[in-house]
């Protein structure tokens, strides 16, 4: 039935380019509506899910531990680091990327936990008091660790990071033959409509 004259359909093509028609899942499943196979390269394998979420928690520690190593109390380290990992993750703002709503149902999950610790935690209100030389040399690993993590979500998202144009995007590539078969599809449709209302 579906053969590779179908094409996206003209509404689609026009639509804003963060609109619902760009998000990666709806591809997928326009795709499966379509009967093709679906675009892996939308989609994110376990291993990178688990890659993603190890990476986010190790850049979040990271970013409280260098805050408790400058002097704030554990509680604040954890919160203002939860509102820099909030930052990043709403800096990821292409609704057709695969990661972001992984990202931003880690950084959900971590936020609910994190408030919670902060709230029962007895060392919420504690700072490090570990000697100074000491505690500068965790924060110059801890910054290390930092860079690493963000650097491997970084290369992770520039390696699914959808085209500019839609036309382009990995997941329509098998739509570019759908437009001119479903026009007509829906004229056909329309004109023996036509025919059978002039025919009663």
């Amino acid at each position: 039935m579906v053969n590779e004259n179908i094409n996206y359909f003209d509404f689609i093509k026009s639509q804003n380019k963060n609109g619902i028609f760009s998000h990666p899942d709806v591809q997928q499943r326009l795709l499966m509506l379509m009967g093709n196979e679906k675009n892996k390269k939308l989609e994110l394998s376990k291993d990178e899910e688990n890659k993603i979420a190890q990476t986010y928690q190790k850049m979040f520690f990271a970013l409280a531990t260098i805050r408790w190593c400058r002097g704030e109390t554990l509680g604040v380290a954890r919160q203002k680091s939860l509102e820099q990992m909030n930052n990043y993750v709403k800096s990821k703002t292409n609704i057709a990327h695969p990661m972001n709503k992984y990202l931003m149902g880690i950084n959900g999950q971590t936020n609910r936990e994190i408030s919670v610790m902060n709230m029962t935690d007895k060392n919420s209100d504690k700072k490090i008091e570990m000697n100074s030389v000491v505690a500068q040399k965790l924060s110059a690993e801890a910054t290390k660790e930092f860079q690493a993590s963000l650097k491997i979500l970084n290369d992770m998202y520039k390696k699914y990071m959808p085209e500019k144009d839609i036309k382009k995007m990995p997941a329509t590539k098998s739509f570019e033959i759908a437009k001119k078969n479903a026009q007509q599809m829906l004229q056909q449709i329309m004109l023996n409509q036509m025919i059978k209302q002039r025919a009663a």
